[in-house]
């Protein structure tokens, strides 16, 4: 167990070829860390015994030894951190769980396999993954995302949004503005829009996209042998000052646009 005494939020930078990444940030005056191993191999124990952890200023690193590649590549370990509410981290790992639990500033999380799951950031999120699945919470900031075929499920993001995706699906709760998408055979599912340019582009994937009923739509809608449904009702009571702008286009993929709940954004930051 490695401990430092601090109070601030901290800058993480973790990397952990195999195994699980568990990390809390929360109300606390301290730093916790605890390296185990996978399992009881001797290079997974000898991988704990010389992982580096150390903080530097602002800088919590948590660096498993280089060695050989193969040696960097199969070390397999349990890495669990404790650490001021609104801290921000750099994760790379290769295959591994990653838990973010807690309030986070930033993230930058690079993946090839495994799961993510993310709460809480108030900040930017990068994200970046070949096959893992990921369950991200609320973002307060800007959102870039890139995934192979893994499926992403998004909370609530009220900054700008950059999503690329090969196959994998994306699902986003509630968005208030502008997004970017392009996939290949990926679908993307947004429950509720209120404001922004919402511009996306697919070749066999399908669009979904919920307008909140008080939000003015622009629609532009385009698909060369896909179904479009468009069932937004322009007549009614809609407050002027709220518009949303669509730019969907699909080669055969079907694009939907619908009147989403009333109460999609209720509660949201």
């Amino acid at each position: 167990m490695y401990e430092f005494n601090r109070k601030k939020p901290v800058s993480i930078n973790l990397s952990c070829p195999l195994g699980s990444v568990d990390i809390v940030s929360e109300r606390r005056d301290n730093i916790k860390v605890a390296i185990t191993a996978l399992d009881s191999s001797r290079q997974d124990r000898e991988s704990v015994n010389n992982t580096s952890v150390v903080l530097i200023n602002d800088e919590l690193i948590i660096e498993p030894p280089k060695g050989s590649s193969y040696l960097r590549s199969s070390t397999r370990l349990n890495i669990k951190a404790r650490v001021p509410i609104d801290s921000s981290a750099k994760i790379n790992v290769a295959s591994a769980v990653v838990k973010c639990d807690g309030r986070y500033k930033d993230l930058n999380i690079n993946t090839a396999s495994g799961e993510i799951y993310v709460e809480d950031i108030t900040g930017n999120l990068t994200l970046k993954t070949a096959t893992a699945n990921s369950q991200i919470g609320a973002v307060g900031g800007k959102l870039t995302a890139r995934s192979a075929s893994g499926n992403i499920t998004f909370g609530h993001v009220a900054g700008k949004m950059t999503v690329r995706s090969g196959s994998g699906n994306i699902k986003i709760a509630t968005s208030s503005n502008d997004i970017k998408y392009k996939s290949n055979s990926g679908n993307l599912d947004i429950v509720s829009v209120n404001s922004g340019l919402i511009s996306c582009q697919s070749e066999s994937g399908s669009i979904r996209i919920g307008i909140n009923p008080d939000t003015i739509a622009l629609l532009n809608l385009n698909s060369k042998t896909g179904e479009i449904t468009d069932e937004i009702d322009t007549q009614g009571n809609i407050d002027s000052s709220k518009s949303v702008t669509l730019h969907l286009n699909t080669n055969t993929g079907d694009i939907h646009v619908f009147k989403a709940l009333a109460e999609s954004f209720q509660n949201k930051r």
